[in-house]
């Protein structure tokens, strides 16, 4: 089960059962490896075969545990650079004996790896950075001859959300900051320049998290976002669930998400 995994570095033991009986509990941060995933299947790289698997600031989400897990052929290095997201990250690699994980303390905007990687996957991390364009030159030299980067972020323009996620954000005093965002996200345009720039050839950009998923995402974030109530939660899981399966089945024109693959020269 997807983000199972996550269980072995949890303490809190209501969040520790819902990880073991329903996976990964972040849905939005599940739909959004679902749309990655989905993307390396139509490209031929998701299976058994040996592959290298780079996941550029993915130590807090699922993706790399459970790639680790499913095929034990890959060899998959998390990067990352905050503290308690490697400590917990260690502790999941040995609790499930990982042999074939790696965790590294990595400052993506330094140079790194050169031409190891058949996938690098960057999901929801560039809008964190100012220097983004440095960080995917990185990530693009990282790759292999014929290797993919994939990108995820917000979208900009934002489409029209509930109104309930602005009560929401007044009533707990939230803004989009407080997320550690620099920038907002990316318009097709402004992702397609930063792989074009990387020297990558543009597989593919488009939106993710359409009027499905953006539905999912508003409904998280106002019945408590990570720290919800386990009943509420609960409650809705089947509903957020669905949403998520409606969205990766269906294509958006626009949506709250954006997604690009980078591919390199073969």
């Amino acid at each position: 089960m997807y983000g199972r995994e996550k269980m072995w570095a949890e303490r809190d033991w209501k969040r520790r059962l819902g990880y073991a009986l329903l996976g990964e509990l972040h849905v939005p941060g599940r739909l959004r490896s679902r749309h990655v995933i989905k993307e390396l299947k139509r490209r031929g790289f998701w299976g058994p075969a040996p592959r290298a698997l780079y996941d550029a600031g993915g130590g807090e989400g699922a993706f790399a545990y459970y790639v680790a897990r499913k095929f034990p052929a890959w060899r998959v290095v998390i990067a990352d650079n905050e503290r308690q997201t490697l400590e917990r990250a260690h502790h999941i690699k040995t609790r499930l004996r990982l042999d074939n994980l790696e965790i590294r303390n990595v400052d993506l905007r330094e140079p790194g790896d050169e031409a190891t990687y058949d996938i690098v996957v960057c999901a929801d991390v560039l809008e964190h950075i100012d220097e983004d364009d440095r960080v995917v030159k990185h990530l693009a030299h990282a790759l292999r001859p014929n290797g993919v980067l994939i990108v995820t972020s917000p979208s900009v323009p934002q489409p029209r959300h509930l109104s309930l996620v602005a009560w929401r954000e007044r009533r707990i005093g939230f803004d989009p900051s407080d997320y550690g965002h620099v920038r907002n996200g990316y318009s097709e345009r402004e992702l397609r320049l930063l792989l074009e720039n990387a020297g990558l050839g543009v597989d593919a950009v488009r939106f993710t998290f359409g009027p499905c998923g953006t539905l999912m995402f508003d409904l998280f974030f106002v019945t408590g976002d990570n720290r919800p109530h386990p009943l509420v939660y609960a409650a809705l899981f089947p509903v957020y669930m669905g949403l998520a399966a409606l969205d990766a089945a269906l294509p958006a024109r626009h949506g709250s998400a954006i997604l690009g693959v980078g591919r390199k020269a073969a």
